[in-house]
């Protein structure tokens, strides 16, 4: 805080002695270099922030596309009838997605589906084959990425984004790799099927995302239409493939200081001291607005902005932290029961519950634990210097605890929820690969007996259905 007091506030004063002086063209080079580096830094902060919520949408596809049954009923024997319900009415039902398709290991279309409340849009109105054509460049940079994998265990997405843009409409395309998660089901070729996703945006591009990260005079268009004073980062593509920039006005609080000063430097210099603490006083409260954006800005990039929970950018340096110090569990949950509340009562009932979720879900945990929001009704908690016993008991106390009815403003519901537990000794293994083990465990819970929580250290080596293990059942309230 005083380090930023200090370049805001020594530019103005140096200004005022120096205008004093004659010397007045000294002050513009040090407050121009103050003004570019917060344009900088807003900048870098937009465009993390950007891809932080991309990163989201395309996490949350892979609930459809790591799945052995997605690949036995797409690729190995298509079944348009399962395709249609587990792939497209259910994306388009449980998410904002609103255009779906699928393309076999040739690249050929074998499904599509579209909302109709995006029909009559100007991106949907060109026709199915052209917006597949739209992800031609995202389909062959899965495609690159696809030869060659090694996969041990739950594979890692293969996915991609871009915002696409055609006139006022704003979509977010999506292709992500189909791909087997415990293998009961093997891609027939060398290629597996990819999903293409359509989200429009709310609104135009410019106000979702300059309402999202406060930003002053936002506006869309090509590069070259964008003013050398205004910032700007390049988040999408036009019709014809060019580039298109998110630009605003940033803030300038140095170069503000100095234009409301320098009339009354000019004119009251025996005043040089009142002067100066008009000009400190100016400064600090435009320090405190930066300071303020800066902060809420910080908080957007690592906070979930629905429930408020911290989201996966802070996953990996917590556990690494924790783990440095000592034994932790790693646990995943997922909620038994949350698509049917969004099916009955639509997705703003759904956001509520979430909330409601989180919120006894802080309140069962202790308070060196912490928790993260994955994406969709996916959780994570890192409990440090516990044993599976204790693990085990948290988690049935938190089911206990989600089992409980919810009274949302559409009526009363119930949910439930499983666990995958993975414990981690101090320095044992990577995040990623952890949170992938505690990610099977939850699989297993959830396949073997929903509302149970599940050591990954308990997983057998053959398939569920072959020889179950006795899952940790958590009893809930009537």
């Amino acid at each position: 805080m005083r380090f930023i007091h200090f370049r805001l506030v020594g530019p103005a004063i140096i200004a005022v002695a120096v205008l004093i002086a004659g010397m007045a063209t000294i002050p513009y080079v040090g407050i121009a270099q103050i003004d570019a580096d917060l344009r900088q830094r807003q900048e870098t902060l937009v465009k993390h922030n950007i891809d932080l919520w991309i990163s989201d949408i395309e996490f949350s596809l892979t609930a459809w596309t790591i799945w052995d049954e997605s690949i036995s009923k797409i690729d190995n024997s298509f079944d348009l009838e399962w395709t249609d319900r587990n792939i497209g009415a259910s994306l388009i039902g449980t998410s904002r997605t609103r255009f779906v398709a699928v393309l076999d290991h040739d690249d050929q279309l074998i499904y599509s589906r579209a909302d109709d409340s995006v029909k009559d849009r100007g991106f949907f109105t060109r026709g199915i084959p052209a917006v597949v054509k739209d992800a031609a460049a995202l389909v062959a940079n899965v495609r690159s990425r696809e030869i060659g994998r090694v996969i041990e265990g739950i594979p890692k997405p293969v996915s991609i984004s871009r915002i696409e843009v055609l006139g006022d409409d704003a979509v977010l395309m999506t292709a992500a790799l189909f791909q087997p998660d415990f293998g009961t089901a093997r891609p027939k070729g060398e290629r597996a099927p990819i999903l293409i996703t359509a989200m429009p945006i709310t609104g135009t591009i410019q106000e979702f995302f300059g309402t999202r990260f406060l930003l002053d005079d936002s506006r869309m268009g090509t590069l070259a239409r964008v003013a050398p004073d205004r910032a700007h980062v390049e988040i999408a593509v036009g019709p014809g493939g060019e580039p298109q920039v998110l630009s605003w006005r940033p803030p300038r609080p140095a170069a503000d200081l100095m234009y409301r000063s320098l009339p009354l430097l000019i004119t009251v210099g025996i005043l040089l001291l009142a002067t100066g603490i008009f000009a400190v006083r100016i400064s600090r409260n435009a320090a405190r607005m930066l300071l303020l954006r800066e902060r809420r800005m910080r908080h957007a990039a690592t906070h979930d902005f629905l429930t408020g929970l911290t989201n996966r950018a802070l996953l990996q340096p917590e556990f690494r932290s924790l783990s440095e110090k000592g034994p932790l569990a790693v646990i995943c949950l997922d909620l038994d029961g949350f698509k049917s509340v969004n099916d009955t009562y639509g997705h703003a009932a759904g956001d509520d519950l979430l909330k409601i979720v989180a919120s006894r879900l802080r309140a069962g945990i202790r308070q060196a634990d912490r928790l993260f929001r994955l994406g969709g009704d996916e959780f994570a908690i890192l409990m440090p210097e516990v044993s599976a016993i204790q693990a085990e008991n948290i988690c049935r106390d938190l089911s206990h605890s989600l089992a409980q009815p919810i009274g949302l403003s559409k009526g009363d519901v119930s949910i439930g929820a499983s666990f995958g537990i993975k414990l981690v000794e101090k320095g044992e293994t990577s995040c990623d690969t952890a949170l992938g083990a505690a990610d099977a465990a939850l699989y297993y819970a959830k396949a073997s007996h929903r509302g149970s929580a599940i050591l990954s250290s308990d997983i057998p080596l053959a398939r569920p259905e072959a020889e179950p293990i006795a899952p940790v059942v958590i009893r809930r309230s009537a």
